[in-house]
C-alpha cells in the first residue's frame, strides 16, 4: 500500500523540505519578535533550527545524516502541531502567519514520520550499529568511520523508533531500542519520557519476543529475534521437546548463514543459484552490505578476474578508452570507470528533478498485479527520455556503443532512463530485472512481446555516497560501492531468452549520503542482429565486444 507523501524515500526531496523548513524558520523568527505571549513552542521550535545553522552545514550536510533527517521529520509532524495553533491564535497579528502556513502545506504527515522511524530501526538492524551510540548521535559504521549528528535522539525518540521497530516483527531490535529509552529517560531526568512510562513496553517487548523465539524459531519472512532469549523460563517438557529440535536447527542455519564465509559454505562456486529461503537470503543481503566481498567468493575466481582498457576498435574508445574492471565472470558482472563526467551526471539529476519524482514500485508475487510500493524498495524515482537533452542522446550512444547493443528505436531498442535517489536508510531489497514480461498487467501486450525481455541492465552512479548504498548481487557474492561518474552491467538473459536467476542482487540501505542512479534496460527484441547464436543452449552471455567470444558454455 502506497504511502500518503513518502517524502522519507528519497534524500533529494528530503533537501528540498529542508530548504522550505528553513524559509519557515526565517518568518517564524520574525514573527517571534512581534508576539509577546505564548511564545513557548515556537521558541522551542526554533531552538533546533538555531542549532542546525550554527553547525555552519548546507542542506546536503544535514540531511545525509539519518538522525538528522529523523528529527526533522519529528519537527514537522509532531512539533509543528504546537507551533501551528500558536499561530491560528495570533492569527490576526501580521501576515507572516499567512506565509508560514502556505509554506507548510508541503510539510510532511505522520506517516511520513513512522517511515522515517522504522528506516532508521532498519539501518541500526543492517549494519548493527550500536543503539546507544545512535541516541547520542553518532552514526559509527567502524572505528574509523564514524558520522556525528547535529543533536542525540532523546528517551521518547528512542521509544517511538523502539515501538515502530516491534510493530514490525523486528522484535530484538525493539527490545535494544526500548532499553536505550530507558538509559537515556534515566540521563535526562525523565525530561521526554519517564522511566515508568517506558518500562511497561520494554516488558511487554521482551515477553513477545522470547514467545516468538519459543514458538516460531529466531528468523521468518516477517519476524526477527535475536537466537537467545532474554529471560530464561521454565517450559514444559512436552512443549520443549517439539520446538527445541526445529529452533535449534533454525538457529543454527541462521548462524552459518552470518558467520560462514560465503564461498564455502554457499555455493557462490558453483554456477547454480543457491536454494535459499527469503529470510535467508536477506540475511546473506545484509551481509555482503556489512562486509563487501573480499571474504564472499573463493581467490581461485577472483584470481582471473581482470582490469584493463579496452576501445572495441571504435575511433571515440580509441582517443577516450573505457576503463573495464570485471567484478565476476558468472554471471559477467562488470564496471566502466569514469563512464559519465561530474558535469553530465548533474544533468541527468537536474532533468530527474525537473519531474516529478514519484514513489518506486516493485514487483508483486502474484502474476499481473504490476508494480506495488513497500518497504522493500524506498526511493522515489522519474523518467528521462531519450531526446529529451543532447547529452542524454550521448550517454545513449556510448552506452550502446560499449555493449555492442541498440539502444534505438526509442524505448524499444531499451528503455528511456530510470533515475532514482535513495532517501533515509534507502534500499531495495534483492530480485532480477528480468521476468517484466510475466509482471506485466493483465498479461504481456503484443508492443511487450516485439520488445522483449531485459537483457541487460546498464547503471550509473550519479553521486558519491559516504557509507552504504552498495550494489550487491547475493547470488553471486558481489558487491559494488557506488562512485560518481561509474556504471555497472551485467547480462539479465542466458542465450534462450530464459532469465538468469544468478543476476539476483539489491541496493544496501544508505547509510550516510545521497544515492542516485540512472537504469538504462536493453531489451531483447530489438538484438537478434546483435547477439551470435549459442553452440550451447542456455549460454551465459559473456562480455560483449566485435569479436565472436561472447557466449561462456556453461
Amino acid at each position: 500500500m502506497a504511502l500518503a507523501s513518502d517524502m522519507y524515500s528519497s534524500v533529494a526531496e528530503l533537501e528540498r523540505l529542508y530548504l522550505k523548513e528553513q524559509q519557515a524558520g526565517l518568518k517564524l523568527e520574525s514573527l517571534l519578535d512581534l508576539i509577546k505571549k505564548q511564545t513557548t513552542a515556537i521558541d522551542q521550535y526554533l531552538s533546533e533550527l538555531r542549532e542546525i545553522r550554527s553547525a555552519n552545514l548546507d542542506s546536503r550536510g544535514v540531511i545525509s545524516n539519518p538522525i538528522n533527517a529523523f528529527h526533522m521529520m519529528r519537527r514537522l509532524t509532531i512539533g509543528w502541531r504546537e507551533v501551528k495553533t500558536t499561530l491560528e491564535f495570533h492569527g490576526n497579528v501580521t501576515d507572516i502567519v499567512q506565509d508560514v502556513f502556505k509554506i507548510s502545506k508541503s510539510f510532511p504527515n505522520d506517516e511520513d514520520l513512522s517511515g522515517a522511524a522504522f528506516s532508521l530501526a532498519q539501518l541500526q538492524g543492517a549494519y548493527r550499529l550500536n543503539v546507544s551510540q545512535l541516541a547520542s548521535g553518532n552514526v559509527q559504521l567502524s572505528d574509523r568511520i564514524s558520522f556525528p549528528s547535529v543533536r542525540g535522539l532523546n528517551a521518547r525518540d528512542c521509544l517511538f523508533i523502539g515501538k515502530h521497530a516491534f510493530n514490525k516483527g523486528l522484535y530484538g531490535q525493539a527490545v535494544d531500542w526500548i532499553s536505550t529509552a530507558v538509559e537515556v529517560a534515566r540521563s535526562e531526568n525523565n525530561r521526554s519520557a519517564s522511566v515508568s512510562e517506558i518500562k511497561p513496553f520494554l516488558s511487554t517487548a521482551i515477553r513477545v519476543h522470547d514467545d516468538v523465539l519459543e514458538k516460531k524459531g529466531p528468523i521468518g519472512a516477517d519476524w526477527r529475534t535475536n537466537p537467545e532469549p532474554f529471560e530464561r523460563r521454565a517450559k514444559s517438557l512436552s512443549r520443549a521437546r517439539r520446538s527445541q529440535e526445529q529452533q535449534q536447527q533454525q538457529t543454527q542455519r541462521m548462524r552459518d548463514i552470518t558467520y560462514t564465509p560465503l564461498g564455502a559454505g554457499h555455493g557462490l562456486a558453483t554456477n547454480k543459484s543457491p536454494e535459499w529461503s527469503e529470510w535467508e537470503e536477506m540475511e546473506v543481503f545484509f551481509r555482503l552490505c556489512r562486509e563487501g566481498e573480499e571474504e564472499s567468493r573463493p581467490t581461485g575466481l577472483k584470481g582471473r578476474l581482470k582490469c584493463r582498457q579496452i576501445s572495441h576498435t571504435h575511433p571515440y574508445f580509441i582517443l577516450r578508452p573505457l576503463k573495464l574492471e570485471e567484478h565476476s565472470l558468472v554471471p559477467y558482472i562488470a564496471v566502466f570507470h569514469d563512464f559519465m563526467s561530474d558535469a553530465e551526471t548533474e544533468i541527468f539529476k537536474s532533468l530527474a528533478m525537473a519531474e516529478r519524482l514519484e514513489r518506486s514500485a516493485h514487483g508483486s508475487k502474484r502474476p499481473g498485479q504490476g508494480g506495488v510500493t513497500s518497504d522493500k524498495r524506498t526511493s522515489k524515482q522519474s523518467w528521462v527520455e531519450d531526446g529529451s537533452h543532447h547529452v542524454v542522446d550521448q550517454i545513449s550512444k556510448r552506452i550502446s556503443d560499449s555493449v555492442g547493443l541498440n539502444s534505438q528505436p526509442s524505448n524499444v531498442g531499451s528503455e528511456h532512463y530510470q533515475v532514482a535517489n535513495y532517501g533515509i536508510g534507502g534500499r531495495y531489497t534483492p530480485h532480477t530485472d528480468h521476468g517484466v514480461l510475466s509482471k506485466s498487467m493483465g498479461g504481456p501486450s503484443e508492443f511487450d512481446l516485439f520488445r522483449g525481455d531485459r537483457i541487460l541492465t546498464f547503471m550509473t552512479y550519479l553521486d558519491d555516497v559516504e557509507a552504504g548504498g552498495a550494489t550487491v548481487f547475493t547470488h553471486a557474492g558481489v558487491v559494488v560501492r557506488p562512485k560518481k561518474g561509474m556504471a555497472v552491467f551485467w547480462w539479465n538473459l542466458k542465450s534462450d531468452s530464459s532469465g538468469d536467476t544468478l543476476t539476483r542482487h539489491g541496493g544496501c540501505p544508505v547509510l550516510h549520503g545521497s544515492k542516485w542512479i540512472a537504469n538504462k534496460w536493453f531489451h531483447s527484441g530489438e538484438q537478434f542482429l546483435k547477439r551470435p547464436c549459442a553452440k550451447k543452449p542456455r549460454s551465459r552471455i559473456s562480455y560483449p565486444g566485435t569479436t565472436s567470444s561472447w557466449l561462456l558454455n556453461n
